[in-house]
């Protein structure tokens, strides 16, 4: 082993890191904090069934700051919620409810997993709509994978419509902020399927590149040590 052999190593090893993580799936979360435990998805319709919530919130001279959330691991429907984003002069109810696909579908894609029916409403039971548009609340749905990623959309009764949507995380979670509630799907490009995988979780991806990077670490101390034995050989006199 010489030195110029181990720098052609060096820079093989490179580009193999660097062709890793080039081809990652896209929705591959930026940063690696931590094993993601994701269980199974559980789909609308199946025994057990997926949970719904709700959260009750007793009338105030402003609404607080909220989260509403599934039972799942991790929840598979979220929905956070700004200070004041709700008229709360009485009680105000927030729930998320997994309902039954409507026969309209999405423009751009297929639904992957649930639809979800996100609803704010009073006591007296009408229903609320976020105070102002600059008070939109922030939807979270899981989705079946993460490559390609979905785009959640969001349905008015009529039609559904793509909103701008984000990698939120751990168990191919995504997000949107939305100035309007109702029901929200992850919708899947078009020509693509998918199945409901035994676990969301997966291995990280950013994992995989730093397990190459200690094997590489490993791989480069070794050849550099015989390098200074065979060299420190080499010098010995000989008898």
């Amino acid at each position: 082993m010489t030195a110029r052999r181990g720098w052609i190593v060096i820079g093989l090893s490179v580009l193999a890191l660097t062709l890793v993580w080039r081809f990652l799936p896209a929705g591959s979360p930026p940063i690696y904090d931590g094993q993601c435990i994701a269980n199974p998805y559980v789909a609308f319709g199946s025994n057990p069934a997926p949970q719904g919530a709700s959260k009750t919130f007793p009338a105030a001279s402003a609404f607080p700051a909220a989260e509403v959330l599934t039972g799942e691991t991790p929840p598979q429907a979220q929905i956070l919620i700004e200070p004041g984003t709700f008229v709360n002069s009485t009680a105000v109810t927030v729930s998320i409810t997994p309902v039954a696909a409507p026969a309209a579908k999405p423009p751009n894609g297929t639904i992957e997993g649930n639809v979800y029916r996100f609803l704010a409403s009073n006591a007296a039971g009408t229903e609320l709509e976020p105070a102002s548009p600059s008070l939109a609340v922030f939807v979270i749905l899981r989705g079946l994978s993460s490559f390609p990623a979905p785009t959640i959309d969001r349905f008015n009764g009529t039609s559904w419509t793509p909103l701008p949507t984000l990698n939120a995380g751990c168990g191919n979670t995504f997000e949107v902020t939305s100035a309007q509630l109702g029901e929200f799907a992850a919708v899947r490009p078009g020509g693509h399927t998918a199945t409901i995988p035994p676990s969301g979780g997966g291995v990280p991806g950013v994992a995989i590149v730093a397990g190459l990077a200690v094997l590489l670490i490993i791989v480069l101390g070794v050849l550099f040590s015989l390098d200074r034995r065979r060299s420190a050989a080499s010098e010995t006199p000989q008898s």
